[in-house]
């Protein structure tokens, strides 16, 4: 456990310089730099070359693909043995480490398993070294990523872990567009020689971003005797236990939640709606996401560093304003397909990153101040759970949705709206939501109020 008290390590926050400081925030993000490379090895070259080049089913590379979503909740295990249990003297790197470590195991056998299905689609051994390279490479992301958002909040200020946070995000984001061109400069056409050539350049620029970015960033946990006065760390069932007694991190997991569904119930659908209801071709459909992403950017960009002089339990009206900007557009990207008017279709996707990128940075504002300074592992892992497990559920749902209301109606502009509309409502319904979540309550260690007070206060 810690050795020191929750107390100690507020007052020691509250004495440090409240000032971000850049270069060791952008040395920290750079450790996305390496998730990107990472990540879209399996996300996109992956199941590109095994749905497009190899002609695999679709269903079993999405179930792969979907196994990190069931495994979530070991986050907030991870989270909560890295504040609790410090491996060789530290509390973050070994996790961190450790985890990226199993990620470079399963990226490691996916050439294996891809040579084995190019042979033989139905090749048993190459389906089981697949399932066990995407199981090991979703346990390491989910052990390594909790702890990580603990380090940035270990090493930021407290009124600037919301900002250091969107920072990383933002590394993420601009890495996520740059490494795509590396990979298909890589693997122009796929061979059994090009993809594993392209598994080990991505994993060999992988590796120095995360050992540079996190080295020297966990310090040694002091060797003095424990307190005997201090409390015993709770087990994993009674601190989630203790988590979800209060009605303000629950009314900010449900946020999270609807929050993730509402934003991505359109993520399986937006393409092929371009598709169905337009007519527009592949090329055209593929770029709505360029669209999306670059809107996304430039509005998390000016947010931080608009909202640059805000604590991140401050950040209520900048999530509020997020949702709302994010409603609307999906609001009018249902009208769009509804009333067919092609014209907007760009603007409005481009305004709904612009939202979505509003309110990721109020909602990673608020995500660093629903911590505890004992706990924070913990409690990120669980938001971590909020998004990626609901998220999986909007994708899942958006797809549902559309199927269900163009079997009902077999018009697909119909099928479609109806998707974005609902989603529309539900980021609305996020706003009401938001005004339970005491975020400055809860960063200053207040009770919890009762539910009217809370209301008043957040007018």
């Amino acid at each position: 456990m810690h050795a020191t008290t929750d107390a100690t390590e507020s007052r020691k926050a509250t004495e440090a310089p409240e000032k971000l400081n850049l270069p060791r925030t952008f040395k920290i993000g750079s450790f996305h730099v390496g998730s990107s490379f990472a990540d879209l090895l399996t996300s996109a070259v992956w199941n590109r070359v095994l749905i497009s080049d190899l002609g695999v089913l679709a269903t079993p590379v999405a179930l792969l693909s979907a196994l990190r979503y069931l495994l979530a909740p070991l986050s907030i295990w991870a989270g909560n043995r890295s504040d609790s249990h410090p491996l060789f003297g530290r509390h973050r790197l070994p996790y961190i480490w450790g985890g990226r470590a199993l990620m470079v195991v399963g990226l490691l056998l996916t050439p294996l398993a891809t040579i084995s299905i190019a042979a033989d689609g139905a090749s048993l051994l190459g389906w089981l070294i697949a399932t066990l390279a995407f199981l090991v490479f979703g346990i390491g992301t989910l052990l390594s990523g909790s702890p990580f958002m603990a380090l940035i909040r270990d090493r930021t200020p407290p009124s600037k872990r919301g900002q250091a946070l969107s920072i990383a995000q933002i590394m993420l984001l601009v890495a996520s567009v740059i490494v795509p061109g590396i990979y298909a400069a890589l693997m122009k056409h796929y061979s059994p020689e090009a993809f594993f050539r392209t598994v080990l350049v991505g994993v060999g620029l992988a590796i120095p971003f995360w050992l540079f970015s996190v080295a020297g960033e966990d310090p040694r946990v002091s060797a003095t005797p424990a307190d005997p006065r201090a409390e015993p760390p709770l087990s994993f069932l009674a601190l989630l236990r203790m988590i979800w007694a209060d009605p303000r991190p629950r009314a900010f997991f449900m946020l999270l939640a609807l929050g993730s569904i509402s934003a991505f119930a359109q993520d399986a659908i937006l393409e092929p709606f371009g598709g169905d209801v337009f007519g527009l071709d592949v090329g055209a459909t593929t770029r709505f996401n360029a669209f999306w992403g670059l809107g996304v950017l430039i509005s998390m960009i000016a947010t931080t560093v608009i909202t640059r002089r805000r604590a991140p339990h401050q950040q209520t009206p900048t999530v509020r304003l997020g949702l709302l900007l994010s409603a609307l557009p999906m609001a009018l990207i249902g009208l769009v397909g509804f009333f067919k008017l092609q014209a907007l279709l760009i603007p409005a996707i481009f305004l709904f990153g612009v939202g979505f990128g509003v309110y990721t940075v109020g909602a990673i504002g608020l995500l660093m101040a629903m911590t505890t300074d004992r706990h924070a592992g913990a409690y990120l892992g669980l938001w971590t759970v909020a998004q990626l497990v609901f998220r999986g559920v909007g994708i899942a749902l958006g797809g549902i949705m559309r199927d269900l209301v163009l079997w009902l109606t077999q018009t697909p502009n119909i099928a479609y709206a109806s998707v974005f509309m609902l989603s529309a409502i539900g980021l609305l319904v996020c706003v009401g939501i938001l005004a339970r979540v005491d975020a400055p309550g809860f960063a200053a260690g207040h009770e919890p109020a009762p539910a009217s007070a809370l209301a008043m206060a957040d007018a």
